[in-house]
């Protein structure tokens, strides 16, 4: 019953609708600011010639407010940004907020209502629609959920971006839309901690889902060098020793699932095609055919077997939750980024800000402030109200 529900449901507006939860981690966490340490600038000021000029500067301009000024975050993005092999396997490669948006459109929906509660709510919405949209339900407590704030514990009651057409599914053909995106914080080490995000259109994976965001974490120490990285697995943030990963200088090599897009160390488990012996195929850095290469840092290139196929996208400095920047406005959008689905597994992911790898029983998200020091804990990291 609650199945043929919910199929109703959508054929209102798109397709099929959500359900089920999904469990919390029960990994206890920090309840004030106060129990973390304060940001201390480098020590000696330690960091490489390149970095302490403008990391060490004091009265740097700092728009997210963050402690850590704006050119520092730069610096350090690009001088750890990641390579990222993708399998020749994938079938959807990367793409960009600004891409996806005016090929889905922004509904509501909630499933206590009736069959007619799914709402369209903007048609090729922009980042502001993302930012700004509430939307009270036609039943049940009556209580506003906001496209900026209002997260879904179970995928019951949300704002979402439909799934997109078949062909747009597959990303962007033109490399330099493959944006990554990154979001810089002081961390509880001494040092500053980069995480950067790659945004896929659809996740073909057994759960196929529309809008798969998937990243990496870099943690310095207090002479801003690399610590510590932790992957986006599937439902885990793998917390691992720089020595489990291979490096071409200061840039890490991660390699993204085909369809499933999570970040691992290694692709010996990352089917691909392409290998020159028989046998189960993976990605093998010593044979180019099983593998699409991606440096991530401005300037760097898209190589596959053939070649050079273009110029990578965009490195854009997210800002914080509370004070975005470069007009990123969506990482506040604390809806899904897919249509409902039959199934939990099956409705569209979250965004940055809101994403589930992590996240602890008291609603802290971890895959967007894991071992944060921040004046504003409670708005940047946990959700402003939740939904069922």
């Amino acid at each position: 019953m609650l199945y043929r529900r919910r199929g109703a449901l959508l054929a209102a507006f798109l397709g099929s609708v959500t359900a089920a939860s999904a469990p919390l981690s029960d990994r206890p966490s920090f309840a004030h600011a106060a129990e973390r340490p304060t940001f201390v600038r480098p020590t000696g000021c330690a960091a490489p010639p390149e970095l302490a000029a403008v990391c060490c500067a004091k009265d740097a301009p700092d728009e997210d407010g963050d402690g850590v000024g704006d050119a520092c975050e730069q610096a350090l993005a690009e001088r750890y940004a990641p390579i990222v092999y993708h399998s020749t396997d994938e079938s959807n490669f990367p793409t960009n907020v600004d891409a996806f948006l005016p090929e889905t459109h922004l509904g509501a929906f909630d499933l206590d209502c009736a069959d007619d509660a799914a709402k369209s709510i903007a048609t090729h919405p922009t980042q502001a629609d993302l930012a700004s949209r509430t939307w009270r339900p036609p039943c049940g407590s009556g209580a506003d959920v906001r496209a900026a704030g209002t997260r879904s514990v179970g995928k019951h009651r949300s704002f979402f971006l439909a799934d997109v057409p078949e062909p747009v599914r597959a990303g962007s053909s033109d490399t330099t839309a493959w944006t990554t995106y990154f979001h810089a914080y002081p961390n509880d080490v001494g040092g500053i901690t980069i995480q950067y995000w790659r945004f896929y259109a659809y996740n073909d994976a057994l759960n196929d889902h529309g809008g798969d965001w998937e990243g990496l974490h870099v943690v310095t120490d207090p002479s801003l060098q690399i610590s510590s990285l932790r992957l986006l697995a599937h439902s885990e943030l793998r917390d691992l020793p720089r020595s489990r990963f291979t490096f071409e200088g200061t840039h890490v090599h991660v390699f993204s699932e085909g369809g499933g897009h999570a970040t691992r160390f290694s692709g010996d488990e990352i089917a691909a095609r392409g290998c020159n012996h028989l046998g189960r195929c993976v990605i093998d850095l010593d044979e180019p055919a099983t593998f699409v290469r991606q440096e991530t840092w401005p300037g760097g290139q898209v190589r596959d077997a053939r070649g050079v196929r273009g110029k990578t996208g965009a490195l854009v400095n997210l800002g914080a939750k509370t004070s975005p920047m470069n007009g990123q406005s969506f990482v506040q959008y604390s809806g899904m980024w897919g249509s409902p689905g039959m199934l939990y597994s099956t409705s569209g992911y979250w965004g940055p800000a809101f994403n589930e790898t992590g996240m602890r029983a008291d609603g802290f998200l971890s895959a967007w402030c894991e071992g944060i020091v921040s004046k504003n804990l409670k708005e940047e990291c946990f959700p402003v109200t939740t939904s069922p």
